[in-house]
């Protein structure tokens, strides 16, 4: 499942996708919101859709590898942390879920 902030001009501004579950748990993945409307709630909206879709297909847990820059902003909508920091792709991430009940 894919989601894609659109602008009033017709462009995306931002994405994230909803991978297929894994039992009952979904996954977030490849989140990014342009850079100058971070902040905007444009990243927010994004996320809660996907939750929501998770929600609808019956997953009760979402995780996801968020960017240590990122991790605030993934616990403000109510993730918390799992596990230890690791890189991916030269970045330093860590682990986070959430559960949808």
């Amino acid at each position: 499942v894919h989601a894609v902030a659109i602008n009033r001009l017709g462009m995306a501004v931002g994405t994230g996708r909803l991978l297929p579950p894994e039992g009952d748990t979904g996954r977030i993945g490849r989140m990014a919101v342009h850079e100058a409307l971070r902040g905007s709630g444009v990243g927010r909206a994004i996320l809660r859709r996907l939750m929501e879709a998770g929600r609808e297909r019956g997953d009760r847990v979402i995780t996801l590898h968020a960017q240590r820059s990122a991790q605030a902003f993934y616990a403000a909508e109510g993730y918390v942390l799992e596990g230890e920091p690791f890189l991916e792709a030269g970045i330093p991430h860590v682990t986070m879920r959430r559960n949808l009940q």
